[in-house]
Protein backbone atom coordinates (compact mmCIF):
# COMPACT_ATOMS: atom_id res chain seq x y z
CA UNK A 1 0.00 0.00 0.00
CA UNK A 2 1.38 3.46 -1.07
CA UNK A 3 1.98 5.52 2.22
CA UNK A 4 -0.59 8.26 0.93
CA UNK A 5 -3.16 4.91 1.24
CA UNK A 6 -1.71 3.62 4.46
CA UNK A 7 -2.31 7.21 6.35
CA UNK A 8 -5.62 7.77 4.78
CA UNK A 9 -6.57 4.48 5.46
CA UNK A 10 -5.12 4.81 9.60
CA UNK A 11 -6.71 8.19 9.76
CA UNK A 12 -9.93 6.62 8.92
CA UNK A 13 -9.45 4.17 11.67
CA UNK A 14 -8.78 6.62 14.46
CA UNK A 15 -11.63 8.85 13.00
CA UNK A 16 -14.07 5.88 13.29
CA UNK A 17 -13.02 4.54 15.69
CA UNK A 18 -13.14 7.96 18.30
CA UNK A 19 -16.17 8.77 16.71
CA UNK A 20 -17.98 5.54 17.95
CA UNK A 21 -16.92 6.51 21.24
CA UNK A 22 -18.68 10.03 20.75
CA UNK A 23 -21.88 8.72 19.17
CA UNK A 24 -22.16 6.72 22.39
CA UNK A 25 -22.15 9.34 24.54
CA UNK A 26 -24.68 11.41 22.69
CA UNK A 27 -27.01 8.32 22.38
CA UNK A 28 -27.00 8.05 26.03
CA UNK A 29 -29.55 11.27 25.81
CA UNK A 30 -30.78 10.94 21.95
CA UNK A 31 -32.85 8.27 20.42
CA UNK A 32 -31.31 6.71 17.67
CA UNK A 33 -32.95 9.16 15.37
CA UNK A 34 -32.26 11.62 16.78
CA UNK A 35 -28.58 11.07 16.36
CA UNK A 36 -29.08 10.64 12.84
CA UNK A 37 -30.70 13.36 12.08
CA UNK A 38 -28.42 15.81 13.87
CA UNK A 39 -25.85 13.77 12.72
CA UNK A 40 -26.67 14.06 9.45
CA UNK A 41 -27.81 17.60 9.87
CA UNK A 42 -24.22 18.86 11.12
CA UNK A 43 -22.14 16.37 8.15
CA UNK A 44 -24.68 18.18 5.69
CA UNK A 45 -23.58 21.35 6.44
CA UNK A 46 -19.47 20.74 7.01
CA UNK A 47 -19.52 18.89 3.08
CA UNK A 48 -21.65 21.84 1.79
CA UNK A 49 -19.09 24.43 3.08
CA UNK A 50 -16.46 22.15 1.59
CA UNK A 51 -18.18 21.48 -1.98
CA UNK A 52 -18.36 25.31 -2.16
CA UNK A 53 -14.92 26.09 -0.79
CA UNK A 54 -14.00 23.23 -3.23
CA UNK A 55 -15.70 23.88 -6.12
CA UNK A 56 -17.15 20.85 -6.26
CA UNK A 57 -21.11 21.41 -6.79
CA UNK A 58 -19.88 21.74 -11.04
CA UNK A 59 -18.48 18.58 -10.75
CA UNK A 60 -22.17 17.58 -9.36
CA UNK A 61 -23.96 19.16 -12.27
CA UNK A 62 -22.08 16.71 -14.84
CA UNK A 63 -22.81 13.22 -13.21
CA UNK A 64 -25.05 10.69 -14.95
CA UNK A 65 -28.07 9.44 -13.81
CA UNK A 66 -26.74 5.31 -13.07
CA UNK A 67 -24.26 6.65 -10.52
CA UNK A 68 -26.40 9.60 -9.08
CA UNK A 69 -29.27 6.20 -8.77
CA UNK A 70 -26.22 3.89 -7.21
CA UNK A 71 -25.39 6.92 -4.64
CA UNK A 72 -29.29 7.05 -3.93
CA UNK A 73 -29.17 3.26 -3.40
CA UNK A 74 -26.15 3.82 -1.69
CA UNK A 75 -27.14 6.25 0.92
CA UNK A 76 -30.46 4.82 1.60
CA UNK A 77 -29.07 1.69 2.61
CA UNK A 78 -25.96 2.42 4.76
CA UNK A 79 -25.93 6.19 5.44
CA UNK A 80 -30.04 5.90 6.77
CA UNK A 81 -30.94 2.47 7.74
CA UNK A 82 -27.38 1.30 8.58
CA UNK A 83 -26.69 4.29 10.34
CA UNK A 84 -29.79 4.24 12.47
CA UNK A 85 -29.46 0.59 13.31
CA UNK A 86 -25.84 1.23 14.49
CA UNK A 87 -27.06 3.78 16.56
CA UNK A 88 -30.16 1.63 18.08
CA UNK A 89 -27.71 -1.10 18.97
CA UNK A 90 -25.46 1.28 20.36
CA UNK A 91 -28.06 2.71 22.35
CA UNK A 92 -29.18 -0.86 24.24
CA UNK A 93 -25.37 -2.64 23.67
CA UNK A 94 -21.60 -2.09 24.92
CA UNK A 95 -19.61 -0.59 22.16
CA UNK A 96 -17.35 -3.10 22.53
CA UNK A 97 -19.65 -5.82 21.35
CA UNK A 98 -21.68 -4.05 19.11
CA UNK A 99 -18.67 -2.37 16.28
CA UNK A 100 -17.07 -5.77 16.40
CA UNK A 101 -20.31 -7.21 14.98
CA UNK A 102 -20.81 -4.40 12.85
CA UNK A 103 -17.43 -4.77 11.79
CA UNK A 104 -17.76 -8.27 9.87
CA UNK A 105 -19.57 -5.76 6.62
CA UNK A 106 -17.12 -6.92 4.52
CA UNK A 107 -18.53 -10.69 4.73
CA UNK A 108 -21.36 -8.96 3.30
CA UNK A 109 -19.01 -7.28 0.57
CA UNK A 110 -17.09 -10.36 -0.55
CA UNK A 111 -20.75 -12.17 -1.15
CA UNK A 112 -22.21 -9.57 -3.32
CA UNK A 113 -19.06 -8.96 -5.09
CA UNK A 114 -19.09 -12.56 -5.87
CA UNK A 115 -22.84 -13.25 -6.61
CA UNK A 116 -23.34 -9.99 -8.69
CA UNK A 117 -20.30 -8.41 -9.69
CA UNK A 118 -18.39 -12.02 -10.92
CA UNK A 119 -15.52 -11.38 -8.71
CA UNK A 120 -13.55 -14.60 -7.82
CA UNK A 121 -13.49 -16.82 -4.34
CA UNK A 122 -9.87 -17.03 -4.14
CA UNK A 123 -8.03 -18.55 -1.14
CA UNK A 124 -6.72 -15.61 0.32
CA UNK A 125 -10.52 -14.16 0.93
CA UNK A 126 -11.56 -17.23 2.24
CA UNK A 127 -9.17 -17.19 4.92
CA UNK A 128 -9.96 -13.72 5.45
CA UNK A 129 -13.84 -14.19 5.90
CA UNK A 130 -12.67 -17.40 8.52
CA UNK A 131 -10.49 -14.66 10.33
CA UNK A 132 -13.27 -11.92 10.32
CA UNK A 133 -15.61 -14.68 11.97
CA UNK A 134 -13.23 -15.89 14.36
CA UNK A 135 -11.84 -12.77 15.04
CA UNK A 136 -15.55 -11.43 16.20
CA UNK A 137 -16.36 -14.58 18.24
CA UNK A 138 -13.48 -13.43 19.99
CA UNK A 139 -13.65 -10.02 20.58
CA UNK A 140 -17.48 -9.09 21.15
CA UNK A 141 -17.94 -12.63 23.19
CA UNK A 142 -20.38 -14.05 21.13
CA UNK A 143 -21.53 -17.56 22.66
CA UNK A 144 -20.22 -16.58 26.65
CA UNK A 145 -22.67 -14.96 29.09
CA UNK A 146 -22.47 -11.30 28.69
CA UNK A 147 -22.32 -11.89 25.03
CA UNK A 148 -24.58 -10.13 22.67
Amino acid sequence: MNPTALFSALATVVSWGGGTICDKLAVRDLSPQGLLLLRSLIAATAISIWGVAGGLFGEMSTVGWVPVTWVIAGSLSSQIFGQFMYYRALKVAPASQVVPVTATYPLVTVALAILLLGEKLTGAKLLGVVCIVVGIILVSGLGRNGGL
